[in-house]
C-alpha cells in the first residue's frame, strides 16, 4: 500500500481515502419471495428516467442438485427504489435462462441517448462458451436478446464483469477483468471502446497484476473519478471474497497496484452510485451456501477522508 500523502505529492493533488459511512445494511434480500436458499452476487444501479434507481444483478437459488456453483446462474434481478436505504421493490426477472442455458452472469446497464433506450452488457452462454452480449430496452422492464457475441474471436480467457462509463467525445468505455490479453498471463482489468454498441475495439489494458498465469485472481471492477483523480475499485475475490482495494491515478487508462493502492475497503463486487446528493457504496454475495453466507445486497454511504487536513 501507498502513502496517501505521497501520492499527492505525486499528483500535486489532495488524494483521498474512501471510507463506509456507518452501518453496511442488507437492502435487496437474496430469496425473492423470502423463502429457499438463494445469493446474489455482481451487479449494478442505474436512475431511470423519472428519477427512480433501479438495481440489476445476479440473483439465484444455490444449484439443485445435478448442477455446479458458479455454473446454475439462470436470472437477472431487477428492483427499484427512490429511497436506497430504505425499502426496494422487486421486479419480474430482468432475463431469465433457466430454460434455457441456465447462465447469465454479471450486467452493467447505462443509458443512449442517442438511441434513447438502454443498453445492457453481460456475459451469457452462446456458441457453447461464455461471451459478451448486449441487450437493450425501452423502459427498464422488458428486455431484447441480441444473441451476438462481443468479440466473439478475441474474448480472452475469463472476460467478465463489465463497467460502462460514457467518456466526453461520445464513446464508451467497457472495462472487464480479463487473462491474457495482449499475450500477457497475468490477472487483468482491460478497457474496450464503443460508440453504437455493435462494433468494439480492440483490449487496452488499463492495469495488470502478475499474480498468475492461468486465469484472472480480479473481479468486479469500477471506475471513478473524485476531485479531479481516478480511483479504481476491483475486488481482490481469489485473495480474499470481500477484499476491495482501491488505487488511484491521475491517468484513468493507466493504474499501478503496487504504486497506487491507497487502501481497501471491505466489500465483494462494489458499485458506486449518487442519489438525491448522496454517495452510496454496496456489496454482495458469496455465492456460498453456508449458514452465514445467505446475505443479498448490502448498501452503505460513501465518504472520502483527507489526510492532509485540507
Amino acid at each position: 500500500m501507498v502513502s496517501p500523502l505521497m501520492l499527492s505529492e505525486r499528483f500535486g493533488k489532495d488524494v483521498k481515502l474512501p471510507v463506509l459511512m456507518g452501518e453496511s445494511r442488507e437492502v435487496i434480500a437474496a430469496s425473492p419471495n423470502g423463502e429457499g436458499s438463494w445469493f446474489t452476487n455482481d451487479h449494478c444501479f442505474i436512475e431511470d428516467r423519472k428519477g427512480r434507481m433501479h438495481w440489476f444483478g445476479i440473483n439465484n437459488p444455490f444449484p439443485p442438485e445435478g448442477k455446479e456453483l458458479y455454473r446454475y446462474h439462470p436470472y437477472i434481478g431487477h428492483c427499484s427504489t427512490d429511497d436506497p436505504l430504505g425499502n426496494w421493490v422487486r421486479h419480474e426477472f430482468a432475463l431469465d435462462e433457466s430454460e434455457g442455458t441456465e447462465y447469465l452472469g454479471a450486467p452493467f446497464v447505462v443509458y443512449i441517448k442517442e438511441r434513447d433506450r438502454y443498453a445492457m452488457v453481460l456475459e451469457t452462454r452462446l456458441e457453447d462458451t461464455r461471451r459478451l452480449e448486449v441487450c437493450w430496452s425501452d423502459d427498464l422492464e422488458t428486455w431484447e436478446r441480441t444473441w451476438v457475441p462481443i468479440l466473439p474471436d478475441d474474448l480472452w480467457i475469463s472476460t467478465r464483469d463489465p463497467q460502462i462509463i460514457q467518456r466526453p467525445d461520445g464513446s464508451y468505455w467497457i472495462l472487464v477483468v480479463s487473462f491474457g490479453a495482449k499475450g500477457a498471463k497475468q490477472s487483468q482489468i482491460i478497457r474496450i471502446m464503443t460508440r453504437d454498441f455493435s462494433t468494439f475495439s480492440g483490449p487496452e489494458i488499463v492495469m495488470g497484476i502478475n499474480d498468475c498465469d492461468w486465469a484472472t485472481l480480479m473481479e468486479s471492477p469500477f471506475l471513478l473519478e473524485h476531485d479531479d483523480l481516478w480511483y479504481l475499485f476491483f475486488t481482490y475475490a481469489h485473495r480474499r471474497y470481500t477484499e476491495t482495494p482501491v488505487v488511484v491515478s491521475d491517468n484513468p487508462e493507466r493504474f499501478s497496484f503496487k504504486n497506487g493502492c491507497v487502501t481497501t475497503l471491505f466489500g465483494h463486487a462494489a458499485e458506486i452510485f449518487t442519489y438525491n446528493g448522496s454517495q452510496y457504496i454496496s456489496s454482495c454475495g458469496p455465492e456460498d451456501k453456508s449458514v452465514i453466507n445467505r446475505h443479498g445486497v448490502t448498501l452503505s454511504k460513501l465518504g472520502w477522508a483527507s489526510v492532509s487536513g485540507s
